[in-house]
């Protein structure tokens, strides 16, 4: 038994999870949203009335407590997709989803290494065992990150120059590994409408939620385009169809 640790001993645990939470960050325009897989093969939305900015975009952030589950960025407030196109998105986003289980293991690995199984070293153990002994684990973890990359890369939708990207982000920070998953689903842009893809996809309860919160920030983009009448309408027919869809 080590010495009793003292708070400094856990900076190197609070650094990692900041870059955690820096990298599971996303900045999107106004007219993008979240779309992030939940239980049953369904989706649901991060999706404020009233989100936060900077310098005009929205920050929004994936759940950091489930790194397993994939996020995908959609637009909005675009014209809808007729069946075919939908479901041709559906698809290859139910395919991708179908091929994430190397994935999904080796990123909750990694948050359970970093977020629990370090500190707990620390305070059993000390700083610097608990660092190596981490270490000695999350690094091999992050090797074998990359082999899935490369081994599913066609799989992924990644393109070689991609592949490299994160295989290079991972090796050189691990605390980037938990969001594994999430750098491989939001590597391909959604076409189809976020809103029709959600009607389609999610739960009664949660549809009922984000028709409230795109109402309210419909709204506001309405008054925010006093001057321009022609945007004033179309938002107003893309609320009305929402609302019709629902």
């Amino acid at each position: 038994m080590g010495d009793q640790p003292r708070a400094a001993d856990f900076a190197i645990w609070l650094v990692a999870l900041a870059l955690y939470a820096f990298d599971a960050a996303r900045l999107l325009s106004p007219r993008e949203l979240l779309l992030v897989e939940t239980g049953g093969g369904r989706l649901a939305a991060v999706f404020s009335a009233y989100p936060f900015t900077l310098a005009g975009r929205i920050l929004a952030f994936a759940p950091l407590t489930r790194p397993h589950r994939g996020v995908f960025v959609a637009p909005w407030g675009r014209a809808w997709s007729d069946e075919r196109a939908l479901r041709t998105t559906l698809g290859w986003m139910e395919t991708l989803r179908g091929t994430l289980l190397p994935a999904r293991l080796l990123a909750a690995a990694a948050f359970v290494l970093l977020f629990v199984v370090g500190p707990a070293l620390t305070l059993l153990l000390g700083s610097d065992p608990a660092v190596l002994a981490t270490a000695a684990v999350v690094y091999p973890t992050a090797a074998g990150a990359v082999g899935v990359l490369w081994w599913r890369r066609r799989a992924f939708g990644l393109t070689v120059r991609h592949t490299a990207l994160l295989s290079l982000e991972v090796l050189v920070c691990p605390a980037f590994l938990p969001n594994l998953v999430r750098k491989i689903t939001t590597a391909r842009p959604v076409e189809a409408d976020g809103a029709q893809i959600l009607l389609t996809t999610a739960s009664g309860d949660v549809k009922e939620e984000f028709l409230a919160g795109l109402s309210s920030r419909a709204e506001e983009l309405i008054n925010e385009a006093a001057d321009d009448a022609t945007r004033q309408a179309a938002l107003r027919s893309y609320l009305a169809a929402v609302r019709a869809a629902r």
